[in-house]
């Protein structure tokens, strides 16, 4: 068992965490990864390179694989799916990024730009929703939920001035 284990992690995060190296948490992952998986809230401050990212990632990790665990390749293959199949638009995207007729797959015929594509669904602000992507290819990648304000073109960004 890792010491991470210890803390509640699954053993398969337990065991990628200790082929990565990080053998033993520190003081903040202790304290922030039982109380995350336990449900609760958690403010952290600590000094830079004391772990604050692992202490939040490892188990919103953990609570992200076991909630998309028993779904995970139905969803993914499941390409006639009704109402609820989510799928990119094979129209509404950037000109240099390429979206197969299924609407699962992407991918950016330029290595150095950012691209964008929108779902042929949107989402209300209640609720909770979740997404899964495997990038399989080296390059640029970003991803997240679009706004009101949002563009094709991912490099841009809004800036409001006072």
């Amino acid at each position: 068992m890792t010491a991470f284990e210890e803390l509640g992690v699954l053993p398969e995060i337990g065991k990628a965490l200790d082929e990565l190296d990080w053998t033993l948490p520190t003081d903040i992952q202790s304290e922030a990864i039982p109380a995350i998986l336990g449900g609760g809230d958690a403010c952290m401050a600590a000094e830079t390179g004391s772990g604050k990212t692992g202490a939040f990632c490892v188990p919103i990790l953990q609570i992200v694989y076991e909630s998309m665990q028993p779904k995970i390749f139905k969803a993914t293959h499941d390409i006639q799916g009704g109402q609820d199949n989510w799928r990119m638009s094979i129209h509404d995207r950037d000109h240099n990024l390429g979206v197969d007729q299924t609407g699962l797959i992407c991918e950016s015929n330029h290595p150095k730009l950012w691209s964008g594509v929108r779902a042929i669904r949107g989402v209300k602000c209640s609720g909770k929703y979740y997404y899964e992507a495997i990038i399989e290819s080296d390059g640029l990648c970003r991803m997240g939920w679009a706004t009101f304000r949002a563009n094709l073109n991912l490099g841009d960004f809004y800036i409001d001035t006072f």
